[in-house]
């Protein structure tokens, strides 16, 4: 196996905590890449992929008894960093298929604590891309201000655009919404809240099957493809270019994440929009809710203590990151 126990480990864990953080508001899985470390070394394994990696590929397919074509076909999975992508994406599906209710179940019926934990999750966790800074000038902190604004300033649009059913908004719609995906602290699907275009893709899910539906999810996935190749690509480019500047942006990014995680909100100003089995997304009705002060500090007792509990597992996660640069 080319990754040692340890390292499967880490990846699954990883992978695990990665796939939980697509399920927080205001939380990325960009985020949690970003926080434990693993984020240019993703971003390295995506833009690796070529249609080299398609042709060995299918070499092996139809050529898997050949010695040669299957050192070629290692030495292709080496270069892409294959198996830390598989376990990666194993714990990520294990988040998925395991904490997905539990989330939800959560944010519906303990949104304050909730909220709470994550921010003290996250809080320590900001030194991690904040030592990748090589460079601390005033011009590079200034790339703060638009990190944090890039965070902020969808949620104040949410919904207020109407949607189009045109393939070629879906496919522009993929290509940002996936875009967003990659960095810290932005959800693809505010991104397409913002669009008008999230209802429409729920609606074309629930009818998957009809002509319509199968052209614009094809369009949607095709550019979500394309938006991921190309943008992955000039977040690398960036990080070899300007890394401390693009460190700085992504920090602010995450940053303003906690202005969607602050646990106190007036959801009757939030988003009632209706998932596919008719329920109302909870994640995207606190993201789109008011913040309000709390009434009193009776409110506020079960979130300081999810924060301190949050702040605990924070320091847990440094410590991870910090044993994994150490093996």
């Amino acid at each position: 196996m080319p990754l040692s126990k340890k390292e499967i480990l880490f990846c699954l864990l990883n992978g695990f905590l990665i796939g939980i953080a697509n399920l927080i508001p205001g939380v990325s899985g960009g985020t949690f890449a970003l926080i434990l470390g693993l984020y240019d070394r993703l971003i390295t394994a995506i833009t690796s992929l070529n249609f080299d990696t398609i042709k060995v590929s299918l070499a092996l397919v139809f050529g898997f008894w050949k010695k040669d074509v299957r050192e070629r076909f290692a030495l292709e999975m080496k270069r892409i960093d294959f198996w830390f992508l598989v376990f990666l994406g194993i714990g990520l599906l294990l988040s998925v298929v395991s904490g997905a209710k539990l989330i939800q179940f959560l944010l519906q019926n303990h949104p304050q604590a909730t909220l709470a934990l994550f921010i003290g999750l996250i809080f320590p966790s900001l030194a991690v891309p904040y030592k990748l800074i090589e460079k601390h000038s005033f011009f590079v902190w200034l790339f703060l201000i638009p990190g944090i604004l890039l965070t902020i300033v969808p949620s104040f649009f949410m919904g207020d655009t109407t949607g189009s059913e045109n393939p070629l908004i879906a496919f522009l719609t993929g290509a940002v919404a996936i875009s967003a995906m990659i960095l810290p602290g932005i959800s693809g699907s505010y991104i397409m809240l913002v669009l008008g275009e999230y209802q429409i893709v729920i609606g074309k899910l629930s009818s998957i099957l009809e002509p319509s539906s199968i052209i614009f999810l094809g369009a949607f996935g095709i550019g979500c493809l394309l938006g991921l190749l190309i943008f992955t690509h000039f977040v690398k480019w960036l990080f070899v270019k300007y890394k401390s500047h693009t460190m700085t942006f992504l920090l602010g990014l995450i940053l303003g994440s906690f202005f969607i995680l602050w646990p106190f909100k007036d959801y009757a100003h939030g988003q009632a929009i209706v998932g596919r089995s008719g329920e109302v997304k909870r994640d995207i009705q606190i993201a789109t809710a008011k913040n309000v002060l709390p009434n009193d500090f009776a409110e506020t007792q079960i979130p300081l203590a999810a924060l301190v509990f949050g702040l605990i597992l924070g320091f847990g996660l440094n410590r991870l990151e910090s044993l994994q640069e150490k093996k």
